[in-house]
């Protein structure tokens, strides 16, 4: 984050984000921790004019994830619900929307338990002041998944997508992986696995 001057990086195992001056490059110091056990597991992180956004997996990662929206000093502001294994996440470049690839990975294929929820991908639209008055964004969810497509099978292999998770429903099926969204913040860009 330029205006902090700091990093913030995940540590899945540890379930938690450091925090990371860089106000001086040839001497970066640790500087605390954001610590999301209580969510989850943080599979990634983005930070946008001092708002820090972490994708955090539930402890089984196949329940709903959650965004923990943070300061950049670690103040936790809100979390939101957002789909199945909220694997990476980036801020449009206009600051105003965040979008997350919810994996939705299975736990297992055809054992008793087993659990294939739908990838999708969240839309966290962002309003309110900036610049310092973070308490006064409110910030708005909606997941789009691919259930649409869901029947359609033949119709896609024969595009050339490969659909083949053992019983999975085309929603099932395609799992977000990556965004890369257009400079003027209109068009995503959507990895699927």
């Amino acid at each position: 984050d330029p205006q902090s001057r700091r990093i913030f990086t995940t540590d899945a195992l540890g379930k938690k984000v450091h925090i990371i001056d860089a106000s001086n490059p040839a001497r970066l110091l640790n500087v605390g921790v954001i610590d999301v056990a209580a969510f989850g597991a943080p599979n990634s992180v983005a930070v946008n004019d001092g708002l820090v956004a972490i994708a955090i997996q539930a402890g089984d990662k196949v329940s709903p994830g959650k965004v923990g929206f943070y300061t950049t000093s670690g103040q936790l502001l809100t979390t939101v619900t957002v789909g199945s294994l909220p694997d990476m996440q980036t801020f449009a470049p206009n600051g105003r929307t965040v979008l997350v690839a919810n994996e939705g990975e299975p736990n297992s294929y055809g054992q008793p338990g087993s659990i294939d929820p739908v990838g999708s991908v969240s839309l966290i639209r962002i309003s309110g002041s900036s610049r310092g008055k973070h308490s006064h964004r409110s910030f708005q969810v909606k997941t789009l998944d691919f259930s649409g497509w869901n029947g359609k099978q033949a119709e896609l292999r024969a595009q050339g997508i490969r659909i083949y998770g053992p019983g999975a429903s085309v929603a099932q099926d395609l799992e977000p992986e990556y965004i890369a969204v257009s400079e003027d913040s209109r068009t995503a860009f959507v990895t699927l696995q």
